[in-house]
């Protein structure tokens, strides 16, 4: 009873961190309505857990995804350019939770990491992230430490695991 209480508690800890969001610093979703015309970082849909790091997050291992970068950061993403990536960058990931999915081009879920200028969120890397539903956090809030907290791990590479040199180099 205990252990199953304790699991309530932590779940809905979790939940409630996930739902904290913050005012939005960055552009509107007119900002990505062309997002397919920009540079596609998947050479195809990406499935399984190429980061090691997706546990659950973005529909777990089995959902095929791909990845969009605009032209802001495409030199960037690329390895044309250093990290880190410049102000207004926008990168997105199209996620859906099966082939079937994928295949209808059905419902996909839409997570974005927006570029913002530099001092406006220190605590995410100045990166707002938005949720598949709108929701968008940055700095300490619940969304914004969420997704800090497993983006850190990239830090290296201005908190992006997947860039072009990714799949140059794990392919």
């Amino acid at each position: 009873m205990k252990r199953k209480l304790f699991v309530s508690a932590v779940l809905l800890s979790v939940l409630t961190a996930c739902m904290s969001t913050s005012a939005p610093l960055g552009p509107d979703a007119s900002a990505w309505a062309d997002y397919r015309s920009w540079y596609k970082v998947t050479p195809e849909p990406e499935t399984g857990d190429p980061t090691g790091f997706l546990s659950g997050v973005h529909d777990g291992s089995n959902a095929y995804r791909m990845i969009y970068v605009n032209s802001v950061g495409e030199a960037v993403n690329r390895g044309q350019q250093g990290f880190p990536y410049p102000e207004g960058t926008i990168l997105l990931k199209e996620s859906f939770n099966n082939e079937a999915a994928l295949n209808a081009d059905r419902n996909p879920d839409l997570t974005l990491m927006i570029k913002l200028a530099q001092g406006m969120s220190p605590a995410t890397g100045d990166w707002e992230y938005i949720r598949p539903d709108g929701a968008r956090g940055t700095g300490d809030s619940g969304l914004g430490a969420f997704c800090r907290d497993c983006h850190l791990f990239a830090a290296a590479t201005d908190y992006n695991f997947i860039n072009s040199r990714f799949y140059e180099n794990n392919r």
